[in-house]
């Protein structure tokens, strides 16, 4: 399998990939293909690149991949990755709101940590996704979370907290569950996503 990523090029970002995850792939010795791209002027533009640059990396390597957010680190190796049952589409961690932010009775897909099996099925799962992601102003991980279950043909393995695990709540909070993560992601959007990039 091979690492994926992509960082829009000029802005904050572009720093963030390049102090953040290209380090913790080399430390891991991961193979990888992170590229830089564009900026289309603000954060929602930008993350709705995910589904198009994910399409065109299952396009273009022929093998399964994970894909990571730009401020990702990996500290710890992440052996799940590499047994991931062959049954399976894609596998990726839903977000218990109880659990986490201590109300609500709902799990949300989170998408800055996914294995992707590179089949047909996959291919066309993420050609739909780019589809109704350029049609609607809406969070690209929102989008694939309702085209998962619309379709109901992809088979999800949900990943442990450990290989999506976000730094802090919003406003700096610390988080209810404390845990040493696999995947830390540290969410620098939360500082740049009202910018113009």
């Amino acid at each position: 399998m091979i690492y994926i990523s992509y960082f829009t090029k000029s802005t904050p970002y572009d720093h963030v990939a390049k102090s953040h995850l290209i380090p913790s792939l080399k430390r891991w010795n991961l193979r990888c293909d992170v590229q830089g791209l564009p900026s289309l002027g603000n954060w929602l533009s930008n993350v709705s690149l995910k589904p198009k640059f994910i399409l065109d990396m299952l396009n273009k390597h022929k093998e399964d991949v994970v894909f990571l957010d730009a401020d990702a680190t990996i500290e710890q190796k992440p052996e799940l990755l590499d047994n991931i049952p062959s049954e399976y589409d894609i596998a990726v961690h839903y977000l218990d709101w109880n659990t986490w932010y201590g109300k609500g009775n709902k799990k949300e897909l989170l998408s800055g940590t996914m294995f992707l099996r590179n089949n047909p099925k996959v291919k066309s799962l993420y050609e739909e996704w780019y589809k109704e992601s350029k049609k609607y102003k809406r969070w690209e991980q929102l989008i694939l979370e309702d085209i998962i279950k619309e379709r109901g043909d992809i088979k999800v393995y949900e990943l442990p907290l450990s290989y999506c695990y976000i730094k802090s709540r919003p406003n700096d909070k610390q988080p209810l569950v404390l845990l040493n993560p696999v995947i830390l992601h540290h969410q620098v959007s939360r500082k740049y996503k009202r910018r113009k990039l």
